[in-house]
């Protein structure tokens, strides 16, 4: 099998690459590509490694020509911006519009428009639980998880006939570096989740693998939270 993890680097993509150890790997980063790097190394992963500017339209064009058929995308890649909506540019919402959003659709678009007809395809797309309920001072962020979602749902509809199966995660708080820069505390934060702690990126990565097999084959267009019954 062949799986293609964009956005890699980071601490649930390096968690799902590990789950797919198995597989033979096409691991995507940007400014990470050292990180990932070592992972292949110390791992002794079956990677090749791919680099690419998701915000650089010319980047995400010339990339996608180059990549043959995959069994599956697993799009990990993004990152939130925090802030009242008064205060924020609209350069930083057309930002992260371009890595969650445009550079997601063009990479499905084009894998799906040159795979084999009766190749399947699988993929997974890591939203975000405020793509589903919202949060204040992450509006432009809730913002592009919700148009994941959207898509998502509309695609599977559409993409079912060519053999190609979606669905989305929506973590909830999980325990990675971006979220050491919130404010929030994380034990005010435990406090709140009924199963008592904060989520780990290999429960996201556990999840994103059944989604990708074939117990899960019957599923497409689901979006499923993992957030310890926080929200």
């Amino acid at each position: 099998m062949k799986t293609l993890i964009v956005g890699a680097s980071g601490a649930i993509g390096r968690a799902v690459s590990l789950a797919f150890r198995e597989d033979h790997l096409l691991l995507h980063a940007n400014q990470g590509h050292v990180t990932i790097s070592r992972m292949i190394e110390s791992e002794r992963l079956q990677a090749e490694l791919v680099t690419c500017d998701l915000s650089d339209r010319e980047a995400v064009e010339k990339w996608i020509k180059s990549i043959d058929t995959v069994d599956r995308i697993i799009y990990v890649a993004g990152h939130a911006v925090h802030g009242l909506v008064v205060d924020q540019s609209i350069d930083e919402l057309d930002h992260l519009y371009e890595v969650h959003v445009r550079a997601m659709v063009r990479l499905i678009q084009a894998t799906v428009a040159c795979k084999p007809y009766d190749h399947p395809l699988d993929i997974v797309i890591v939203s975000s639980v405020w793509g589903e309920v919202g949060a204040a001072a992450e509006v432009f962020y809730s913002t592009v998880k919700a148009a994941q979602i959207g898509f998502v749902k509309a695609f599977a509809r559409e993409a079912g006939p060519f053999h190609v199966r979606i669905n989305a995660v929506t973590p909830g708080w999980i325990d990675t570096p971006m979220n050491d820069t919130v404010e929030e505390s994380k034990q005010t934060v435990m406090d709140d989740i009924p199963l008592g702690r904060l989520g780990s990126t290999e429960d996201v990565a556990k999840t994103i693998r059944f989604l990708c097999s074939s117990d899960a084959s019957y599923m497409t267009g689901t979006v499923l939270r993992i957030d310890g019954g926080w929200q």
